[in-house]
C-alpha cells in the first residue's frame, strides 16, 4: 500500500484515525499545519510540497477537504483521500472537488449523492466514527457531580448576521427569507433553502445591496444560504430551550448566550476531548438539534455522546432510523410536545434511560469505529 501522509491540523476525529492507523500497523506519518486560507496559501503549499518530497507517500489523508492539499496532490499525482464532517463544505473554490486523485468521504448521504451528481466523480458517502478510548471513557461511569443536569445542550445558539443583512434588503426581500426560513422550520425533512434561492431571489437580493453600498457589496447564494440555515437553526435551538427551561433543569454549555434563554444554567464552552466527554457521560439527558444543513447524516454529536457513554434525545434525521432504533439505542424527537414529553417520561424512567445509552454505547463501539472507517477509506 506505500506509506501514507496523515495531515493534520485543529480537526475532530484526528486521535481516533491516528489510533486505528496504528492499530492496523499502517506505515504513516503526521504533518501539522494551518494555512491562513484553505483555498490559496502559497507558503502553507511550499512547505507541504517541501514534506512530501522528503519521502514517497502513496496517499495523503486528512479530516475535512483542503482545495490547496487536492492541487498539491493533483500535480503530484499522489492520492488524497479526504474524511468531511462538515454540512456544508467551507470552501470557494468548489472546482478543485472535481480533481482526480481525490476520494472524499462525506458523512451525509445526500450530500455525497448531490455532489456526484454535479460531476464530483470521487464522493463516497461514509458515516462518522467516534471511540471511548479518545475521550478516555471506561467500563463504569465518572462520579464527578459537576455536569449533572437533567438536560445538557453543548454547541452554538447560532447568532448569525441575518439581522445584519437584513438591513440593507427591501421590506420584500426581508420578507421573502423570513418566509423562506418559516418554511424550512414546519419542514425540517430535507434541506429547502438553496432552492428557493434561485437565481431571480439572488438577483433581487443583490441588486437591494448594490444599491445600499455604493456598488460595492454582493453576496454570494452559499454565503446566504448558510447565513440563513445558522439563523434557522439558532431559532430551533432557543426555541426548544426555551420550552424545556421552565420545565427541568438545563445546563447550556456553549460561548453563546440568547436573552430568551434566562432560566438556563450557563455553563461556557466546553472542550471537546477534556470537558465534553464529563458532560455526556453525567448529564441524565444530552440534547442534540443539528444544523439544517444536514440532511440525512448522523451529526458526529451524536455519535460522541453515545460513545460516551451518555443518553441522547435527538431531532429526526433520515440515517439515524438506518443505523439506530429509537426508544432500544437512541431516542428521537418530532417536534417541541414530542420533545417535553420524552424529556419527561425517561428522567421518570431512569433504568430505561441508562439501558438505552448502553445500547448505543455498545452499537457505536461495533458498528462505528475507526478501525472499520480507516479500513473502508483506505481500502484494505
Amino acid at each position: 500500500m506505500g506509506k501514507i501522509l496523515f495531515y493534520q491540523w485543529n480537526a475532530f476525529m484526528q486521535r481516533g484515525i491516528e489510533n486505528a492507523l496504528k492499530a492496523l500497523h499502517i506505515d504513516y506519518d503526521t504533518y501539522y499545519d494551518i494555512p491562513k486560507n484553505w483555498d490559496k496559501d502559497v507558503a502553507f503549499s511550499n512547505r507541504f510540497i517541501k514534506k512530501i518530497e522528503k519521502e514517497n507517500y502513496s496517499k495523503i489523508l486528512s479530516v475535512n477537504f483542503l482545495p490547496l492539499i487536492s492541487d498539491i496532490c493533483e500535480n503530484k499525482n499522489i492520492k488524497y483521500i479526504s474524511w468531511v464532517y462538515d454540512s456544508p463544505l467551507h470552501i470557494r473554490r468548489k472546482n478543485t472537488l472535481k480533481n482526480a486523485c481525490n476520494t472524499i468521504y462525506f458523512f451525509d448521504r445526500v450530500q455525497a449523492d448531490t455532489y456526484r451528481q454535479e460531476g464530483v466523480e470521487g464522493a463516497r458517502y461514509l458515516p462518522l466514527a467516534s471511540s471511548p478510548k479518545v475521550f478516555g471513557i471506561g467500563e463504569t461511569v465518572s462520579d464527578n457531580k459537576e455536569y449533572t443536569s437533567d438536560v445538557a445542550f453543548l454547541g452554538q445558539l447560532y447568532k448569525s448576521e441575518f439581522y445584519d443583512i437584513a438591513g440593507g434588503l427591501s421590506q420584500y426581500n426581508r420578507g421573502y427569507l423570513e418566509a423562506v426560513m418559516d418554511a424550512q422550520i414546519v419542514m425540517p425533512q430535507g434541506y429547502l433553502v438553496d432552492e428557493m434561492l434561485d437565481s431571480d431571489v439572488m438577483g433581487s437580493i443583490n441588486k437591494d445591496f448594490l444599491k445600499k453600498s455604493n456598488g460595492t457589496y454582493m453576496v454570494t447564494k452559499e454565503e446566504l444560504s448558510y447565513t440563513l440555515a445558522k439563523e434557522i437553526t439558532g431559532r430551533l435551538r432557543v426555541t426548544a430551550l426555551s420550552v424545556l427551561q421552565n420545565r427541568f433543569d438545563v445546563d447550556v454549555y456553549s460561548g453563546d448566550r440568547s436573552e430568551q434563554l434566562n432560566n438556563v444554567n450557563y455553563k461556557g464552552y466546553a472542550d471537546y476531548y477534556d470537558r465534553m466527554p464529563e458532560v455526556f457521560t453525567r448529564s441524565k439527558i444530552n440534547l442534540n438539534i443539528s444544523l439544517c444543513t444536514i440532511q440525512s447524516g448522523i451529526p458526529l454529536r451524536v455519535i460522541d455522546i453515545m460513545a460516551c457513554r451518555g443518553f441522547v434525545i435527538s431531532n429526526a434525521q433520515p440515517e439515524l432510523y438506518e443505523y439506530f432504533v429509537p426508544g432500544q439505542d437512541i431516542e428521537i424527537y418530532e417536534d417541541i410536545p414530542d420533545l417535553v414529553y420524552k424529556v419527561k417520561y425517561y428522567l421518570e424512567h431512569e433504568e430505561q434511560r441508562k439501558q438505552i445509552a448502553e445500547n448505543g454505547y455498545k452499537k457505536v463501539c461495533t458498528e462505528f469505529n475507526f478501525e472499520h472507517r480507516v479500513k473502508t477509506m483506505l481500502e484494505i
